[in-house]
């Protein structure tokens, strides 16, 4: 398991969300290309500009997490314990 201080703060957790989800390189999560570049952010998640297909997406797009209302530290809570 992960430590209980990734629960601090929503930083932290979009931080963990990045390391795992993006361990061999980022990828669109429409067309699969490796093809990306930063696009700013989006309050703590990092946003992407896909040079294939146009599209742009963040770290919890096409994840579970995409279009909860509760925050990701509360997430990361519930399913630790």
């Amino acid at each position: 398991m992960f430590p209980i201080s990734r629960f601090v703060s929503e930083s932290a957790a979009a931080d963990l969300l990045q390391q795992v989800r993006w361990c061999d390189g980022v990828e669109c999560p429409r067309c699969r290309s490796d093809l990306t570049v930063r696009n700013g952010s989006y309050r703590e998640y990092q946003r992407y500009l896909c040079k294939n297909c146009g599209r742009t997406f963040n770290d919890k797009t096409g994840t579970i997490f995409a279009h909860s209302k509760l925050s990701l530290k509360e997430w990361y809570f519930t399913i630790y314990v």
